[in-house]
Protein backbone atom coordinates (compact mmCIF):
# COMPACT_ATOMS: atom_id res chain seq x y z
CA UNK A 1 0.00 0.00 0.00
CA UNK A 2 2.67 2.39 0.99
CA UNK A 3 4.40 1.52 -2.72
CA UNK A 4 0.66 2.63 -4.18
CA UNK A 5 0.73 5.92 -1.94
CA UNK A 6 4.68 6.63 -3.06
CA UNK A 7 3.54 5.82 -6.85
CA UNK A 8 0.68 8.50 -6.50
CA UNK A 9 2.54 10.76 -4.80
CA UNK A 10 5.95 10.57 -6.81
CA UNK A 11 3.21 10.98 -10.11
CA UNK A 12 1.46 13.81 -8.57
CA UNK A 13 5.15 15.21 -8.01
CA UNK A 14 5.80 14.83 -11.43
CA UNK A 15 3.17 16.60 -13.08
CA UNK A 16 3.12 19.59 -10.35
CA UNK A 17 7.27 19.78 -11.08
CA UNK A 18 5.55 19.95 -15.08
CA UNK A 19 3.19 22.93 -14.24
CA UNK A 20 5.77 24.63 -12.78
CA UNK A 21 8.03 24.42 -15.35
CA UNK A 22 5.93 25.57 -17.62
CA UNK A 23 5.08 28.47 -15.53
CA UNK A 24 8.80 29.44 -15.79
CA UNK A 25 9.26 28.81 -19.38
CA UNK A 26 10.94 31.61 -20.60
CA UNK A 27 8.82 34.74 -22.51
CA UNK A 28 9.65 33.91 -26.43
CA UNK A 29 7.03 36.58 -27.76
CA UNK A 30 6.63 40.58 -27.51
CA UNK A 31 3.01 42.61 -28.22
CA UNK A 32 3.44 45.62 -29.91
CA UNK A 33 0.50 48.32 -31.28
CA UNK A 34 0.46 49.80 -34.33
CA UNK A 35 -0.92 53.15 -35.33
CA UNK A 36 -2.32 53.24 -38.74
CA UNK A 37 -2.59 57.13 -40.34
CA UNK A 38 -3.77 58.54 -43.59
CA UNK A 39 -5.96 61.24 -44.63
CA UNK A 40 -9.64 61.12 -46.54
CA UNK A 41 -9.96 63.92 -48.96
CA UNK A 42 -12.73 64.55 -51.89
CA UNK A 43 -10.86 62.79 -54.71
CA UNK A 44 -13.73 63.53 -57.61
CA UNK A 45 -12.93 63.00 -61.15
CA UNK A 46 -11.54 65.23 -63.70
CA UNK A 47 -13.62 66.52 -66.21
CA UNK A 48 -11.65 67.47 -69.85
CA UNK A 49 -13.40 70.06 -71.88
CA UNK A 50 -16.26 69.75 -70.31
CA UNK A 51 -16.77 66.22 -71.57
CA UNK A 52 -17.38 67.17 -75.33
CA UNK A 53 -15.64 66.20 -78.39
CA UNK A 54 -12.10 68.45 -79.04
CA UNK A 55 -12.28 69.18 -82.74
CA UNK A 56 -9.05 70.34 -84.47
CA UNK A 57 -9.06 71.28 -87.71
CA UNK A 58 -5.93 71.52 -90.13
CA UNK A 59 -7.86 72.87 -93.51
CA UNK A 60 -5.99 72.35 -96.59
CA UNK A 61 -1.97 71.84 -95.90
CA UNK A 62 0.37 71.05 -98.63
CA UNK A 63 1.63 67.87 -99.05
CA UNK A 64 5.17 69.44 -99.33
CA UNK A 65 4.61 71.66 -96.29
CA UNK A 66 4.91 68.89 -93.83
CA UNK A 67 8.02 69.04 -91.73
CA UNK A 68 7.37 68.52 -88.02
CA UNK A 69 7.27 72.48 -87.66
CA UNK A 70 4.37 74.09 -89.61
CA UNK A 71 0.68 74.16 -89.98
CA UNK A 72 0.69 73.20 -85.71
CA UNK A 73 -2.68 73.37 -84.53
CA UNK A 74 -3.46 74.28 -80.49
CA UNK A 75 -6.24 71.56 -79.30
CA UNK A 76 -8.42 73.75 -77.32
CA UNK A 77 -8.63 71.63 -74.22
CA UNK A 78 -9.37 72.53 -70.71
CA UNK A 79 -9.72 70.66 -67.45
CA UNK A 80 -11.67 70.87 -64.44
CA UNK A 81 -10.63 69.22 -61.20
CA UNK A 82 -14.13 70.06 -59.20
CA UNK A 83 -12.15 72.20 -56.15
CA UNK A 84 -8.96 70.74 -56.38
CA UNK A 85 -6.01 72.33 -54.94
CA UNK A 86 -3.51 74.15 -57.38
CA UNK A 87 -0.55 72.26 -55.85
CA UNK A 88 -2.54 68.82 -56.70
CA UNK A 89 -0.24 66.36 -58.95
CA UNK A 90 -1.75 65.89 -62.30
CA UNK A 91 -0.77 63.74 -64.80
CA UNK A 92 -2.04 64.06 -68.36
CA UNK A 93 -1.89 61.42 -71.20
CA UNK A 94 -2.85 61.17 -74.93
CA UNK A 95 -3.73 57.75 -75.77
CA UNK A 96 -4.01 56.55 -79.46
CA UNK A 97 -2.66 54.89 -81.76
CA UNK A 98 1.33 55.62 -82.13
CA UNK A 99 2.74 55.90 -85.47
CA UNK A 100 6.54 53.30 -85.49
CA UNK A 101 8.53 56.42 -86.77
CA UNK A 102 7.86 58.52 -84.37
CA UNK A 103 6.74 57.85 -80.51
CA UNK A 104 5.02 61.69 -79.94
CA UNK A 105 2.45 61.02 -83.21
CA UNK A 106 -1.16 59.58 -83.64
CA UNK A 107 -1.44 57.63 -86.67
CA UNK A 108 -3.94 59.32 -88.80
CA UNK A 109 -6.25 57.77 -91.86
CA UNK A 110 -3.65 59.01 -94.60
CA UNK A 111 -1.10 56.57 -95.23
CA UNK A 112 2.46 57.86 -94.19
CA UNK A 113 1.09 61.02 -91.96
CA UNK A 114 1.21 61.75 -88.30
CA UNK A 115 0.24 63.98 -85.89
CA UNK A 116 3.09 65.05 -83.51
CA UNK A 117 1.25 65.95 -80.04
CA UNK A 118 3.40 68.55 -78.47
CA UNK A 119 3.25 70.29 -75.27
CA UNK A 120 4.77 73.56 -74.81
CA UNK A 121 6.57 72.85 -78.28
CA UNK A 122 8.05 69.98 -76.64
CA UNK A 123 7.10 66.24 -77.99
CA UNK A 124 4.66 64.27 -76.07
CA UNK A 125 4.72 60.80 -75.65
CA UNK A 126 1.89 58.87 -76.50
CA UNK A 127 0.21 56.50 -74.06
CA UNK A 128 2.58 58.01 -71.56
CA UNK A 129 1.62 60.44 -68.27
CA UNK A 130 3.06 63.93 -68.54
CA UNK A 131 3.58 64.93 -64.61
CA UNK A 132 2.44 67.98 -63.66
CA UNK A 133 0.11 70.10 -61.82
CA UNK A 134 -3.37 71.79 -61.67
CA UNK A 135 -1.79 75.30 -60.94
CA UNK A 136 0.90 74.87 -64.51
CA UNK A 137 -2.05 73.47 -66.40
CA UNK A 138 -2.96 77.07 -67.40
CA UNK A 139 0.62 77.55 -69.07
CA UNK A 140 0.63 74.28 -70.90
CA UNK A 141 -0.14 74.33 -74.56
CA UNK A 142 -1.08 71.14 -76.24
CA UNK A 143 -0.65 71.26 -80.06
CA UNK A 144 -0.48 68.73 -82.77
CA UNK A 145 1.80 68.96 -86.01
CA UNK A 146 1.80 66.96 -88.89
CA UNK A 147 4.28 64.69 -89.18
CA UNK A 148 5.74 62.70 -92.14
CA UNK A 149 7.41 59.31 -92.46
CA UNK A 150 10.34 59.66 -94.46
CA UNK A 151 10.08 56.33 -95.99
CA UNK A 152 6.20 57.24 -97.51
CA UNK A 153 5.63 59.75 -100.00
CA UNK A 154 1.98 61.71 -99.13
CA UNK A 155 -0.48 61.78 -101.68
CA UNK A 156 -3.09 64.27 -101.85
CA UNK A 157 -6.07 62.82 -99.64
CA UNK A 158 -8.45 63.92 -96.42
CA UNK A 159 -7.37 62.48 -93.23
CA UNK A 160 -8.34 61.98 -89.98
CA UNK A 161 -7.42 60.85 -86.27
CA UNK A 162 -8.54 59.91 -83.13
CA UNK A 163 -6.71 60.64 -79.35
CA UNK A 164 -7.80 59.98 -76.03
CA UNK A 165 -7.40 63.38 -73.00
CA UNK A 166 -6.79 61.87 -70.00
CA UNK A 167 -6.50 64.07 -67.13
CA UNK A 168 -5.88 62.67 -63.49
CA UNK A 169 -5.05 64.20 -59.94
CA UNK A 170 -3.78 62.96 -56.73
Amino acid sequence: MKSKKAAALSALGLMLLAVISTGRAAQTGDTLNITFQGKFIIASPCTVSNDKVIDVSFGNISVNGVNGKDNAQVIPYSVDCHGAPDDSSLDLTITGTQESYDEAALTTSADGLGLQIQANGQAMKLNKPLSTTLGELSSLTLTAVPVKDAAKTLTEQPFTATATLIAQYQ
